[in-house]
């Protein structure tokens, strides 16, 4: 299988880093190692090296958001002759053998018009199955894009910077005839927010909730409402499943520990959708 990967970086733990990359990097004819952080940590080249040689690392000295990135990772591939490109997170993994798994499992699938594969991050909500299935989204880590049909889609939209990146890009695979193919018997490690415990308004009951940074829930809001009633030709169903997404700042709402800050953003993020100010905040 002809793949290049990218892991895209904003101020990494490097021994969390390196465990991640070593559970896919071996399968990679190369990989795209693009940093995001405003000041590199200090001997990142030489440890990424170490790990495999195949890795080439580029420091950009500034955050210019996801989707940015993932246009240069696609670039680069496509000039590299490259015909798939993983993209994965940091603090992402997969478990042994399932990398290799993964790539079988696209190359034996009956479908010739997959523009996107992906894993599951959930399994706790979606429950692993055997045979693929087509999916409305996928998150942008763990994912694999066919580059022979994603030129046929567009890049990735920069505006949004980083939330709804995959969501977005997701909807328009399937605006544009192709499909989403999800393989939810891969799992893949992957956090999606902080855990904090919270007590149930309803039962009382203290439970696990997750949280997200007050800057991640200006992103949220702003892009969800930009998605909502701005992005062209999405259906009722993408449309349910942009709410569902804005909804999963609740928790934020109510137990996050800088509230203050969150109803700020929360607010921020309305007016920057009114204004349309996009891109970075």
């Amino acid at each position: 299988m002809n793949i290049a990967g990218v892991v895209i970086l904003y101020h990494p733990d490097m021994e969390h880093l390196s465990a991640n990359i070593q559970t896919y990097v071996s399968g990679l004819k190369q990989l795209y190692v693009y940093d995001n952080s405003e000041n590199k940590t200090p001997g990142i080249e030489e440890a990424l090296t170490k790990i495999n040689p195949s890795i080439q690392y580029k420091f950009y000295n500034t955050n210019e958001g996801i989707a940015k990135r993932l246009n240069q990772a696609m670039d680069h591939a496509a000039l590299n002759q490259y015909d798939y490109l993983l993209t994965m997170d940091q603090d992402s993994s997969f478990k042994v053998g399932d990398f290799e798994k993964y790539k079988t499992l696209i190359q034996s699938s009956t479908y010739n018009n997959v523009a996107q594969f992906g894993v599951n991050c959930q399994p706790d909500f979606t429950q692993p199955k055997e045979q693929s299935e087509e999916a409305l989204t996928l998150i942008t880590s763990g994912s694999i894009l066919n580059l022979s049909l994603t030129k046929n889609i567009g890049p990735f939209n920069e505006a949004l910077f980083i939330d709804f990146v995959d969501a977005e890009f997701s909807y328009r695979v399937i605006q544009n005839g192709y499909l989403n193919l999800m393989f939810s018997n891969i799992v893949l490690n992957h956090s999606l927010g902080t855990l904090v415990e919270g007590r149930s308004l309803g039962n009382f009951k203290k439970s696990m909730r997750i949280i997200h940074t007050p800057i991640r829930v200006y992103y949220i809001v702003r892009n969800g409402l930009y998605l909502y009633f701005k992005a062209k030709g999405l259906t009722p169903t993408m449309k349910k499943d942009v709410i569902r997404c804005i909804k999963i700042i609740k928790n934020d709402l109510i137990y996050n520990p800088q509230l203050f800050s969150v109803y700020k953003n929360v607010f921020t993020g309305i007016y920057a959708f009114i204004i349309n100010r996009m891109g970075k905040k």
